[in-house]
């Protein structure tokens, strides 16, 4: 197991690849249930999935959109509360039909984002062009109408998101995303997702605990501004209630 995700780990490999099996499933598995199921310890389960996304944060990596290219500006969150939703943008590479053949949804740094409106400014939408699309076609698509390709997409990431795990946060949030569109992007290119699954595992090298849960730059959370999560809530109902 040297060299791979798993090197270093006191877990069998049986319950590895349990674990590989049941996150390569269309609903995936939250790290509670997967302790349940392998009957590991919750921290451990979450140190194994939170592996194993990384592995797939790596095919993400060097598989460009290409072709005609749509990016559009999406949220996740409810919309009840709009200055506590994660604005995100999501990218398709399109058929002769319009139909999507790859994508991917990307948190922006929050330095191209304006916290008040949580809208992505230009120099957001222009770094994910130059990150994760290979420039050649591309549409951005800054308001107005979502894609009818992006927009069944956006509302499945956001129910399996609530569903599965009962909302993320922004913290992790990226990861997540990516294990979403790893498992959509094989789908529409009809491969089985276990398979290659298990080739980035075993050619991923491994990360420390200390390692992936470093501090990464998020979006301040709106209570911040009001002094207390239960101050940003009245203005809230005292808006519903007027």
């Amino acid at each position: 197991i040297a060299g791979t995700i798993m090197e270093g780990s006191p877990t069998p490999l049986s319950r590895w690849f349990q674990a590989m099996f049941l996150i390569s499933r269309p609903s995936g598995i939250s790290s509670s249930r997967l302790s349940d199921v392998i009957q590991v310890t919750y921290k451990t389960a979450w140190l194994i999935a939170r592996k194993i996304r990384h592995a797939m944060q790596q095919a993400d990596k060097g598989d460009p959109l290409t072709g005609i290219v749509r990016v559009d500006p999406i949220f996740y969150g409810y919309s009840y509360y709009s200055d506590a939703r994660q604005p995100l943008l999501i990218g398709a590479s399109l058929d002769e039909h319009d139909q999507p053949q790859h994508v991917k949804i990307k948190q922006p740094d929050p330095s191209h984002v304006n916290n008040e409106s949580r809208w992505i400014e230009k120099s957001g939408v222009q770094a994910f062009v130059n990150h994760h699309t290979d420039g050649a076609a591309v549409t951005v698509f800054a308001r107005g109408k979502l894609h009818p390709a992006s927009n069944p997409i956006m509302r499945n990431v956001t129910e399996w998101l609530n569903d599965t795990f009962h909302g993320i946060g922004a913290k992790h949030l990226q990861a997540y995303l990516d294990e979403f569109c790893f498992r959509l992007n094989l789908k529409l290119r009809n491969v089985p997702v276990f398979s290659q699954l298990l080739h980035w595992c075993a050619g991923t090298p491994t990360l420390t605990y200390k390692d992936l849960t470093r501090s990464k730059p998020v979006l301040v959370v709106p209570w911040v501004v009001w002094g207390s999560k239960a101050k940003w809530k009245g203005q809230y109902l005292s808006l519903w209630n007027a």
